[in-house]
């Protein structure tokens, strides 16, 4: 496996994709980048790991962005050409970006399987993190380039499915949906549900905090609360960090909100649940684009595992997600997003309405649901030399 944009093991789909695989008896390699305090090789729950160091792009804007997909291209690539000598009969490619199609073109070539997993749609991505043409018309060829080396695709939801079909030109029967999911022991923990009309009210978020997801955007919700709810104490929780954690740090000082605010940055994976249980509402703030409305938004599925009422902006993919079981407002209506965590706060019965109907959801939703699939498109892929080799 063959990741550019997160370490391992934090990315959290990488991580249950490649466990996933090597209960079902696989040989699993993953290289990522190196994150601080990592080690550059690691078995971690059966999945060996190799580690480069990357180029920290996090201020360098475009350019940046470029140096720091030059270099992890290089070292990707590099690992690539190892494992295809060693024998490795899968390389599966992660997205974004959508630089590995050498790496899989070498490997269509010496005739082993190439899977591609569609986390986010590259070109989207681009054009919101730069707003350089040229670059997003750089990110469509190599989207449409990573498609066609690919012998299957992995796609993170139905959209994402119509995107390999359309844009990618792949059959039917070469994509396969995978969706991305909490563990099933979430839905087994306790319900953590205050009694009652609440005085003050516990609101997390979880996740990146990227120019894509908009959390800046709760600094505005907050802002209307203590307006137009004064009687209500709203104390939010972000859980997580990334590159526009100065920005969301910036809206809560100008709104004057900064004292509602706690940020926690990266926890262990292990440590959100119970973060998360002691919220009496989640939020996801994520503005409509073309990029979030086709996304399906891992932070949602996780409320809904343990339970949580969750607010939401009304995206394609985050109501697929949902279905009855959350509350979403119009993208972009901030007084509404408010009032939703407001009437939460009063209404202790919608609070264990949508509690009940977030368990409820999530039976089908979990990943074991997910991995069930990821390894029928992994028994489907021609066997080479009579085994399964390894995965890479």
């Amino acid at each position: 496996m063959l990741l550019e944009n997160n370490p391992y093991p934090s990315d959290v789909r990488v991580r249950a994709e490649a466990e996933s695989l090597v209960c079902a008896g696989h040989e699993v390699e993953v290289i990522a980048p190196r994150a601080k305090g990592q080690s550059a090789r690691e078995v971690i729950d059966g999945v060996r790991v190799r580690r480069f160091r990357g180029f920290d792009a996090s201020t360098g804007g475009p350019w940046g962005m470029l140096a720091e997909y030059l270099v992890a291209g290089v070292a990707l690539h590099g690992h690539a050409v190892r494992a295809l000598a060693r024998g490795a009969s899968v390389l599966h490619l992660h997205n974004p970006p959508d630089i590995l199609f050498p790496a899989g073109a070498m490997f269509r070539l010496a005739g082993r399987t190439v899977v591609f997993d569609h986390h986010d749609l590259g070109p989207e991505l681009v054009a919101i993190r730069s707003g350089n043409k040229p670059l997003v018309a750089l990110a469509r060829l190599c989207e449409r380039l990573t498609f066609a080396v690919a012998s299957h695709v992995l796609a993170a939801n139905r959209s994402h499915a119509e995107i390999a079909w359309e844009r990618g030109a792949k059959a039917a029967e070469e994509v396969t949906i995978v969706r991305n999911g909490p563990p099933r022991s979430w839905t087994g923990l306790p319900l953590r549900m205050r009694e009652g009309k609440l005085d003050s009210v516990r609101v997390a978020y979880v996740g990146a905090v990227a120019a894509q997801d908009g959390v800046e955007g709760l600094a505005e919700v907050l802002a209307s609360l203590r307006e137009n709810a004064p009687q209500l104490d709203v104390q939010l929780t972000v859980i997580g960090d990334g590159n526009a954690r100065a920005t969301l740090e910036a809206e809560l000082q100008r709104l004057l909100v900064a004292d509602a605010v706690s940020i926690t940055g990266w926890v262990p994976m292990e440590s959100v649940p119970e973060l998360l249980q002691d919220a009496d509402v989640c939020v996801d703030p994520a503005p409509a684009t073309p990029l979030n409305d086709r996304s399906t938004m891992m932070k949602v599925a996780e409320y809904l595992a343990l339970g949580k009422p969750v607010v939401a902006y009304d995206l394609v993919e985050t109501r697929t997600t949902v279905g009855d079981a959350a509350l979403l407002v119009a993208p972009g209506d901030v007084q509404a997003f408010a009032h939703q965590i407001e009437r939460l706060a009063e209404d202790p019965e919608l609070r264990a309405v949508l509690a009940a109907r977030a368990r409820e959801r999530m039976a089908e939703l979990t990943w074991e649901v997910s991995a069930s699939r990821l390894l029928e498109a992994y028994e489907s892929f021609p066997a080479r030399n009579g085994s399964r080799g390894e995965t890479q």
